[in-house]
């Protein structure tokens, strides 16, 4: 009864908890802000050809320019992921995303008294690039510290302003440009530009929102009794040996058979032991000792020894015994033994303890420049070449996607169609795209398909039914499979990041962020001046659209390699 009311006057502890994300509540505000980030940063760049069409068209570049100064807008945007990760690091991402969306506006408004190409590309591509990059990386990287669940539905909403984008922003430009002309369109864009800046002040730190769980303390139990073997507490009353043994290690030879795994002096490093080996092991120690030091193996000497289950835990008894034993036997002569060895090497326990501390120091101080720079940099990623099969296939994706958002304008004017034709096409691109991505991603969410088989799958059909679409020349054929399009672009690109975020954990996503976002801004560069060349040689759209899609099918190449290559050596194993 004493015992019971003794246990019942204990205070109950509180139950322990973690820290997660909290998938709800001030996240949904993060997913505004970040969807008005992107809205006010990324619509623009489809009304390109739309916007600045006339005036390239006056300064006598074409289709090249276009794609030189759309190519070096995206260029900078992605080699701006460069500085993403130590940026991150060192401050926050909403102050990160502040002074992007800042560098964003300026840029559109200093683009507004352009008179030549350069100005353009130095104003609207340089610094409105480097702008956008710091913007949305950042506002991507705050949406996954926010959402672990609902990641997907959270990255469908925050693109489906850029979606409505889309929708709003080529009849928006088709009437500024008709009400107030080039400049002043321009400056109405930049000042429409600076609502990201109140879309990233939503970006508060997360650490103000994180919710507590609780944590399931029995498994937590068993998570860190899982190393502790049952052999391990089987024949520990060997303490007399184990010591006088134990330093030899480096004398003995490299074998990896079986039979050596429960010599002494591999029980002393804490490595498992192999039953089956045990006795012949035993007798051959036996044999041994007895052979070497008669003196030591006699039943008083071993009975006069306490019996220590462990030989971290020794009672102070035990140590004094301990060197009763090796002052007894210095008089004897041991040299050339194991023993001798071990006597010239041991000095006391403390001297032991303190070997791995000082040799951690010296290590510290050899960490040069170079491995500081990749620690920062996080460039360890680049050993995993699952992951640079990753950066690859998305990066192949984006050249032909980007050019092809790009020339979609100018394919639709090439048919004869005027600029409200071309506004209304645009949008209704736009509408399926932004229906797919407020939809699908909440389904996708509830399933177990991994984000970048789904991306795989809506990339093939996205390349297929835009080589359809370039052979279309009447309004409704045009219409129709320019809502299909947008279908499948809303499923790639909802899911177009996300594969970066599924594959790396959350403290490395900023550095492999930057890592795809500066991949992407190399294939642009090398790839984005060529297809306008073909564009310009051949003299025709479909030509272009096509060697765009090949581009999109060349991610589906490289990705079903690896999945083949993966399924290949899993039936290996079954059959193994």
């Amino acid at each position: 009864m004493t015992v019971e009311k003794s246990k019942g006057l204990e205070p109950k502890k509180p139950p322990a908890t973690k820290k997660v994300a909290p998938d709800g509540g001030w996240a949904w505000m993060v997913c505004l802000g970040v969807s008005l980030v992107n809205f006010s940063t990324r619509s623009l760049e489809p009304s390109f050809g739309l916007l600045f069409k006339d005036l390239l068209d006056d300064l006598g570049v074409h289709t090249t320019g276009a794609s030189v100064i759309a190519s070096t807008l995206d260029s900078v945007v992605n080699f701006s992921g460069f500085f993403v990760g130590p940026v991150i690091k060192t401050f926050s991402y909403r102050k990160v995303c502040f002074v992007g969306s800042t560098i964003c506006a300026l840029g559109l408004l200093f683009t507004a008294p352009a008179a030549s190409m350069g100005h353009i590309i130095a104003t609207y591509s340089i610094l409105g690039g480097f702008g956008v990059g710091l913007a949305s990386s950042s506002s991507f990287v705050s949406l996954n510290h926010y959402f672990s669940k609902k990641r997907g539905q959270a990255v469908g909403l925050s693109m489906a302003g850029t979606g409505f984008g889309l929708m709003v922003m080529p009849q928006l430009v088709r009437l500024l440009l008709g009400e107030y002309g080039f400049r002043w369109t321009v400056v109405i864009l930049g000042a429409l530009a600076f609502h990201a800046v109140l879309g990233s002040c939503l970006l508060q730190p997360v650490k103000r929102h994180l919710i507590d769980v609780p944590v399931d303390c029995e498994m937590q139990t068993v998570k860190e009794m899982e190393c502790i073997l049952e052999s391990d507490e089987e024949n520990e009353d060997k303490f007399e040996i184990n010591p006088l043994v134990s330093p030899a290690v480096p004398k003995i030879k490299k074998q990896r058979s079986h039979t050596n795994m429960n010599h002494p002096s591999v029980r002393t490093i804490g490595l498992p032991r192999a039953k089956t080996c045990d006795k012949p092991l035993q007798e051959f120690e036996k044999f041994e000792i007895n052979r070497l030091y008669p003196s030591l193996t006699t039943a008083a000497s071993v009975a006069a020894m306490p019996r220590v289950t462990s030989s971290g835990s020794m009672t102070e008894a035990a140590r004094k015994r301990k060197v009763s034993v090796i002052s007894n036997i210095s008089n004897m002569d041991f040299t050339g033994s194991y023993l001798q060895l071990y006597l010239d090497t041991v000095v006391d326990d403390d001297a032991i303890q303190m070997k791995p501390i000082k040799k951690a120091e010296p290590e510290e101080k050899k960490k040069g420049w170079f491995r500081r720079f990749i620690d920062l940099m996080d460039l360890d990623l680049l050993k995993d070449w699952s992951f640079l099969n990753l950066l690859l296939g998305l990066s192949l994706f984006w050249s032909g996607e980007l050019q092809f958002r790009m020339l979609t304008p100018f394919f639709i004017r090439s048919l004869g169609y005027n600029m409200n034709d071309t506004a209304f096409c645009l949008s209704m691109t736009a509408i399926t795209d932004i229906l797919v991505r407020l939809i699908l991603p909440p389904i996708f969410d509830r399933t177990t398909i991994s984000k970048k088989m789904i991306f795989f799958v809506s990339s093939f059909f996205l390349a297929a039914t835009r080589s359809i679409l370039a052979e279309q020349t009447d309004w409704v054929p045009l219409m129709i499979w320019l809502s299909i399009c947008g279908f499948f672009r809303g499923m790639c690109l909802s899911n177009f990041t996300l594969t970066i975020s599924e594959y790396c954990p959350l403290e490395k996503l900023p550095a492999a962020f930057g890592l795809h976002m500066v991949s992407k801004g190399v294939f642009v560069v090398a790839i984005g001046p060529i297809i306008g060349y073909v564009r310009d040689y051949t003299g025709s759209f479909a030509t272009c659209i096509h060697v765009q899609n090949a581009l999109i099918m060349s991610c589906v190449l490289v990705w079903g390699i690896e999945y083949a290559l993966a399924f290949t050596r899993r039936r290996k194993v079954v059959q193994i």
